[in-house]
């Protein structure tokens, strides 16, 4: 397995190479910031992610250029307002998602504060099988 240290120098100069892509599904650019490369280390209170999800999320990283030319659908768009700078800013969120290949999606996080440029935020695999939560009960629990 790789350093995680040299995984992220790795992805860090991959990450610079793309500066912008179109995506058509928005009708926008697509700009990559420090801010989004950030974001894949630490969280949004600026702890630093666990290694496991880091390295999760620069695995993926390769994969968002094809997502984000490639995307048909906009899964998800969540409008919001965060405080930024001391105003509060109208903030799109759009969740992009895209088969990379049979039975493996790839979602990506794309952000837009106010009339702003969108901004790659996140990427990470699509796999709804994990948010879905067991609603039955305790099975060792026998009742008479």
């Amino acid at each position: 397995m790789t350093n995680i240290r040299d995984l992220i120098s790795e992805k860090r100069d991959f990450y610079r190479s793309i500066v912008s892509l179109d995506c058509p599904i928005l009708g926008e650019t697509v700009y990559f910031t420090s801010e989004g490369f950030n974001h894949l280390l630490f969280e949004s209170n600026r702890m630093p992610r666990k290694l496991s999800e880091q390295y999760l999320k620069l695995v993926f990283l390769e994969y968002v250029p094809d997502v984000i030319k490639n995307c048909s659908i906009t899964v998800e768009t969540r409008k919001g307002r965060r405080k930024i700078w001391g105003k509060y800013k109208k903030i799109l969120c759009y969740k992009l998602v895209h088969e990379i290949s049979p039975g493996k999606k790839v979602r990506v996080i794309v952000e837009k504060i106010g009339n702003g440029k969108c901004k790659f935020k996140s990427v990470m695999p699509d796999d709804k099988k994990s948010k879905t939560k067991s609603k039955t009960k305790n099975p060792t629990k026998k009742r008479p």
